[in-house]
């Protein structure tokens, strides 16, 4: 081979070298994962024990109580008379508290945390003496998703394909167990509780 040839043939192979180099391109991306841990839990109705006839045991030795399911296809119902001391009447029934979530992924498993002791119901204008309601026995009911019409066991509260699950929150009204010598009054009684839904 001629020294021309020599050169004319290096000069082709830079050539395609040049060609397959410009046949490469590279683009710059980002990747992105978006987090959404919250999730919407609503109250469509606080709990209500309705209205009573309500009368203390002034020792505080026994109580009377009327108890209203989760299950809202159970009627409120009043198992402890208290005998003669304590009185607990149903004037107009009660209902459970029930609430909403949304916003979850499809099918997740939930755990619901009731009320593990007494919350205690006063009235606003009531004496400082004056006897205290206490509702205890808080417990859960499923109203909706794969696993509807159950109680409320550990971790069967599952949303549906769309994310959402209904539940409803029972308890149990006692009169007070402690002595008391002052009568209830004619009023509303009241307490704040927490319902909590967590992952």
């Amino acid at each position: 081979m001629t020294k021309m040839n020599k050169i004319a043939a290096g000069l082709a192979a830079s050539l395609l070298l040049v060609s397959a180099a410009q046949a490469q391109e590279t683009v710059s991306s980002v990747a992105t994962a978006t987090v959404q841990n919250a999730f919407t839990l609503d109250e469509t109705a606080a709990i209500s024990f309705g209205t009573v006839r309500a009368t203390a045991d002034p020792a505080g030795t026994v109580q009377a109580s009327i108890i209203i399911p989760a299950n809202p296809t159970i009627d409120p119902s009043t198992p402890a008379s208290g005998g003669a001391a304590a009185v607990m009447q149903i004037l107009v029934p009660g209902t459970p508290g029930e609430y909403a979530v949304s916003g979850v992924a499809p099918f997740t498993s939930l755990t619901l945390t009731v009320p593990t002791g007494d919350i205690n119901l006063t009235g606003a204008s009531a004496p400082p003496s004056a006897p205290k309601l206490i509702a205890d026995n808080w417990s859960g009911y499923i109203l909706t998703g794969p696993n509807a019409n159950t109680a409320y066991a550990a971790s069967n509260l599952q949303t549906d394909a769309a994310g959402e699950v209904t539940f409803a929150v029972g308890a149990t009204l006692n009169t007070d167990d402690a002595a008391s010598t002052t009568a209830y009054i004619d009023a509303v009684y009241s307490g704040n509780y927490d319902i909590v839904v967590e992952y």
